[in-house]
């Protein structure tokens, strides 16, 4: 009796070891599932971040490279838009310049005429024995720079012939208006005489010591000093040297 109760008992301990058997190997079974599940999902995530980080090093990539190309582009954009200010400032300074040329070419063609049509008043003086007004035109109106060659030709023409008829003429009027204490007038005669003498004719030295008399009656003294220092240097032998040098000596 005892004997089969043994055998009873083996089997059941032999079912009771299958059956954890099983457990232990369903429960293996399930966690290398769950295992190779994890697994799996694990390198799909670490699949798809390399795929989204390989997606965003790109897109880095390619904003670098198009950041890259505008750069180079406003680059060359600013080259070029500078270039081509640098060509609009040379248009305007070659405008500029063709401007002022014609504004040159303009004043010269009016100086131009101006001097000849003087030229033309100064020959008509000259036929009509307005020599002092002729010599005065001559000498203080006409820019002589804007004269041609033949222009030039009749002018000194007109000097020599009249320069030295208008000096005796002035001469004579700043003589008289100094006799008529016209000392004002006598000033503006005489200076003119000294000016148009080529030839240092007989009554220079005269028109020195009279238009030097009416600086003196005026009290100009410094221009009466500067012309009497002058003539005593350019005529020291001349008879009115020493009532120079009196005269001087009177405004010292």
């Amino acid at each position: 009796m005892n004997f089969k109760l043994i055998n009873h008992k083996d089997k059941n301990e032999k079912k009771q070891i299958w059956m954890y058997a099983l457990i232990l190997f369903a429960g293996a079974f399930i966690v290398l599932l769950l295992t190779a599940y994890s697994q799996d999902k694990f390198q799909n995530n670490i699949s798809e971040y390399q795929n989204k980080l390989s997606t965003e090093e790109k897109a880095k990539i390619n904003v670098v490279s198009d950041f890259n190309a505008a750069v180079k582009e406003n680059k060359q954009l600013k080259k070029e838009v500078d270039s081509l200010r640098n060509k609009i400032i040379d248009s305007e300074q070659e405008i500029a310049t063709e401007e002022q040329k014609g504004t040159d070419l303009k004043l010269k063609l009016d100086n131009t005429i101006v001097s000849n049509n003087l030229l033309l008043s100064a020959y008509e003086y000259y036929n009509n024995k307005d020599y002092v007004s002729c010599a005065i035109t001559l000498k203080y109106d006409i820019n002589t720079t804007y004269l041609s060659a033949k222009s030039s030709e009749v002018y000194n023409n007109l000097v020599s012939k009249s320069y030295e008829k208008a000096s005796k003429l002035l001469y004579i009027d700043g003589y008289r208006n100094y006799k008529n204490k016209n000392y004002d007038e006598s000033i503006v005669s005489l200076k003119r005489c000294i000016d148009f003498s080529i030839n240092n004719e007989y009554y220079i030295d005269d028109a020195y010591y009279y238009l030097a008399r009416s600086y003196y009656e005026t009290l100009k003294f410094d221009e009466a000093k500067t012309l009497i220092s002058s003539f005593i240097d350019k005529y020291p032998n001349s008879e009115f040297v020493e009532d120079m040098k009196i005269l001087y000596n009177k405004m010292i």
